[in-house]
């Protein structure tokens, strides 16, 4: 399965338009876990983790089939032009690059953040979406 790739931008006008958290646009459906990266432009630890993701994307997809979703936030970066890269850390509460979220959605309370880390190994994020896809899964099960 590959990554969805968003443009930061993009997001950011659906959220003002649909005056969603950037979790409910991100986590629609119940029973899955999303995972979310979010990227920019001139960063060296999103480049090496770009294919380590998305080998791991492939992976999980093959484990977990369609209760994992795979997204990734392009921020737009340049030295001179950084008000991007600010606005999308208000908006989405991060400050290092790449940051991963796991999302999951509740009934009663919408989605919700399961996990946040700044870079984290592929072991480790493998690990949580283990735990975020059988939690999702409980969740969507529960009346």
């Amino acid at each position: 399965m590959p990554i969805k790739t968003i443009e930061f931008t993009d997001l950011e006008k659906e959220l003002l338009a649909t005056k969603k958290r950037f979790q409910e646009a991100l986590a629609p459906e119940l029973g899955k876990a999303y995972i979310i990266a979010i990227t920019r432009d001139g960063c060296p630890a999103c480049e090496r983790q770009k294919p380590k993701l998305d080998q791991l994307a492939k992976a999980a997809a093959r484990t977990h089939k369609d209760r994992v979703v795979f997204t990734r936030i392009h921020v737009k970066y340049r030295k001179d032009m950084e008000k991007e890269s600010a606005r999308s850390k208000e908006v989405l509460a991060h400050y290092f690059y790449p940051t991963n979220l796991i999302l999951v959605r509740t009934k009663d309370r919408g989605a919700t953040e399961l996990y946040r880390s700044a870079a984290p190994t592929m072991s480790e994020l493998k690990r949580h979406i283990g735990i975020a896809v059988k939690l999702a899964e409980m969740l969507k099960s529960r009346g």
